[in-house]
């Protein structure tokens, strides 16, 4: 073979590289319009709808930050209908929003006299932002709500972090920040890793070619580490938990395929702070309250009412 053919081939090779590893990226990273819509072929649909509308009806607060890199940041917060100091800091999930991901839960929350701060994450809902954090910018956002709550009730209050899926990764991530002594607890549900051991888990999924995805979502990470700022492989919840003293509760469904149970697990296992795992039977992704709605309020009460 001709050297000329070589080099032809390893250049349409790179070409075609880099057109899917952008093509992955904007996939992946770039906001879209349609982000926040519920899925129709949700099986809890008519639950999610039931109490979208309900805290549609609340008296509520809207809220906003900035962010490290300037973005505005936005918030609803709900308050107790009576005194109380304990919060829960609501975190959602990849393209959705906190109205959504937590409507059954805020509803919980606020039956339980506490008050209830959602924020959208930015790249979602009506905060600002181009690029989808994964956690990696997340969790900077996370931090200063955190700080935003606990300057608002000065000091003297008990901040629960409760995420969902992209949302459980963050406040793991946010776990070994320097957080205020008000942070009393993590309520982690569905969370990953990093994102780069959950793009590699989907494509085992999906069971594509390894050797043709591998430098397309490396490649991928590179545009991302440029664009947005980070790179997939950045930041892991399973590692910031080896430097946490923050109490863990972390909650999987058992028949999640999207985000598996043994992330979950890898998490607890590297957990050096105390910690409890509830992995939850029939659930799959993000279901968990839903399928043992009973159970998951039992534990988070549990968990939130000795501290």
């Amino acid at each position: 073979m001709k050297k000329s053919t070589i080099l032809k081939g390893v250049g349409l090779y790179g070409m075609l590289t880099g057109v899917a590893a952008y093509k992955f990226f904007s996939y992946t990273v770039k906001r879209r319009e349609d982000d926040g819509k519920l899925n129709p072929s949700n099986p809890y649909i008519k639950l999610i709808k039931e109490k979208s509308e309900w805290l549609d009806q609340q008296k509520m607060e809207k809220v906003s930050i900035l962010s490290f890199d300037g973005l505005k940041l936005k918030g609803i917060f709900l308050p107790a209908e009576q005194k109380t100091d304990k919060i829960i800091l609501a975190v959602h999930g990849f393209r959705v929003n906190a109205m959504k991901d937590f409507a059954g839960l805020v509803y919980f929350y606020h039956q339980q006299g506490y008050h209830v701060l959602l924020v959208d994450d930015r790249a979602h809902g009506a905060s600002e932002g181009k690029y989808i954090g994964f956690g990696c910018l997340d969790r900077e956002d996370c931090y200063r709500w955190i700080h935003y709550l606990d300057q608002r009730f000065q000091g003297k209050c008990s901040i629960f972090l409760h995420g969902i899926s992209m949302g459980a990764a963050t406040v793991l991530m946010t776990s070994s920040m320097n957080l205020p002594q008000s942070v009393k607890g993590i309520i982690a549900d569905c969370p990953y890793t990093s994102i780069w051991e959950e793009f590699c888990y989907l494509t085992e999924r999906e069971k594509k070619s390894w050797l043709i995805m591998y430098p397309i979502m490396k490649l991928a990470g590179k545009i991302c580490k440029v664009a947005a700022g980070y790179e997939y492989d950045e930041i892991s919840s399973a590692e910031e938990v080896k430097d946490t003293k923050i109490p863990i509760l972390l909650i999987h469904g058992k028949e999640d395929r999207f985000v598996p149970p043994s992330m979950s697990e890898k998490i607890y296992n590297n957990c050096v702070s105390e910690k409890k795992l509830l992995i939850v039977p029939n659930a799959k992704h993000a279901e968990s309250y839903y399928v043992a709605k009973e159970k998951y309020e039992e534990n988070v009460l549990n968990f939130i009412t000795i501290r």
